[in-house]
């Protein structure tokens, strides 16, 4: 274990490398047959496969399900039900374990009118640290702040009476939790880098509780970090001017609100071109805000995935959607304005996908006969090779107030 330090995201700490991890292959933890990859550390507690799923029972008091192996740096995700009647449970992640006991990160699963699904808590540790800070807040007022903020961000995702999807996301010091794509939890804390998933079973004698479609993406390779120097060395306004009117400030880019006669600062880009690439990002757009990332651009026109505040704008070209040609799904996990989203654009040859919250919510094949019809209806039409460019990553300047972090690409 390493010293502790930890803090809410919402200011990310400064970067002080260019690289982090990104995704390998998907592997199934659970294969639907048997409990191979899993081992039960404990005395007490049953295991069993029933119809492809994964049922947890006791005849004693709480114990964990582990996995044979340690995980560092993954994406996880796995759906659980939880029974009717007194019960709670989570996902345990860089876990530690001895005899009849393990401890450590959980990802809290609670069908109890307090509702703190997707939490975080420290297992035999500091438990409610950090999201909520229950447990170590400075003042009366700062725990009930910290509640309080949690609670808006699960609102009424989790679903008491049915399948629950969990995603854990951990990329060095930054952990983060979905629960039915609603990001709940977004921190930097260096306590743990290693360590065993385990699923808990809380102790209630006679309930089952349920897993299914749990599997693990490890993160091998390298992302180039776009923030990495903190300030915007690598960046330029879109006619290679300086960038003004921009701040980055704890990791995060900003366009801030302008003072009355203020000029506009304008749109900004990377001085690296790209064209095949995964890039992850988080934005925070204002009320009634629009923005947009572009990519594969000349000049101002490029393929673009829209930041938007969906409360406001009602047409079709809405949040995380391929702007002009490709609407997001109707279903979408998406967060209001002021809070932040999880973006992913991921561009391949002539695949593109535009994602929000874990969730791929918009894609096409350039070239195809559904990318012919949509061109060929859109304002870009006349631009010979569009979607197909090599160049600048842009952030746009629409008017409106944006902030941005996280920037993260992966040339492919």
């Amino acid at each position: 274990m390493r010293k502790t330090k930890y803090w809410i995201s919402l200011l990310t700490a400064a970067l002080v490398t260019c690289t982090t991890s990104i995704a390998g292959e998907w592997v199934e933890l659970f294969n639907g047959k048997d409990l191979t990859n899993w081992e039960n550390p404990y005395d007490w507690g049953k295991a069993a496969v029933v119809d492809g799923e994964l049922h947890l029972t006791t005849e004693k008091s709480k114990w964990f399900l582990s996995t044979v192996s340690e995980y560092s740096d993954f994406i996880f995700e796995a759906e659980v039900k939880m029974p009717e009647g007194p019960s709670n449970s989570g996902f345990l992640f860089r876990s530690h374990k001895s005899k009849n006991k393990m401890f450590g990160y959980q990802a809290e699963v609670d069908p109890s009118p307090r509702n703190w699904s997707g939490g975080l808590y420290d297992e035999g540790r500091r438990r409610w640290f950090i999201s909520p800070n229950r447990d170590h807040a400075e003042s009366e007022e700062a725990k009930k702040q910290s509640i309080n903020e949690f609670v808006g961000r699960i609102g009424d995702s989790f679903k008491r009476h049915d399948w629950n999807h969990f995603r854990i996301e951990c990329r060095g010091d930054h952990i983060q939790i979905f629960v039915n794509g609603v990001m709940t939890t977004d921190i930097h804390d260096t306590e743990d880098a290693k360590g065993y998933i385990a699923l808990q079973h809380h102790g209630e004698d006679g309930q089952i509780y349920r897993f299914r479609n749990i599997k693990i993406m490890e993160l091998t390779d390298e992302y180039q970090d776009l923030l990495a120097t903190g300030d915007f060395s690598e960046w330029t306004s879109v006619n290679g001017a300086p960038v003004e009117g921009w701040t980055i400030k704890d990791g995060v880019i900003e366009r801030p609100a302008l003072k009355e006669g203020q000029k506009r600062p304008g749109s900004i880009i990377t001085k690296q071109h790209y064209k095949d690439f995964d890039l992850t990002f988080d934005w925070k757009i204002s009320t009634g805000g629009n923005s947009g990332v572009k990519y594969r651009t000349i000049e101002n026109l490029g393929l673009e995935y829209q930041v938007l505040d969906d409360g406001v704008h009602k047409d079709k070209n809405l949040s995380a959607g391929i702007y002009a040609l490709v609407p997001a799904i109707d279903d979408k996990p998406f967060n209001p304005a002021g809070q932040w989203n999880s973006g992913r654009i991921i561009a391949q040859g002539d695949h593109v996908e535009h994602w929000i919250n874990g969730v791929k919510v918009a894609e096409v094949e350039i070239g195809s006969d559904d990318w012919i019809e949509r061109f060929n209806n859109s304002k870009y039409k006349k631009h010979e090779g569009f979607g197909t460019w090599t160049g600048p990553i842009y952030l746009q300047d629409h008017s409106d107030p944006v902030a941005y972090r996280n920037l993260r690409i992966k040339e492919l």
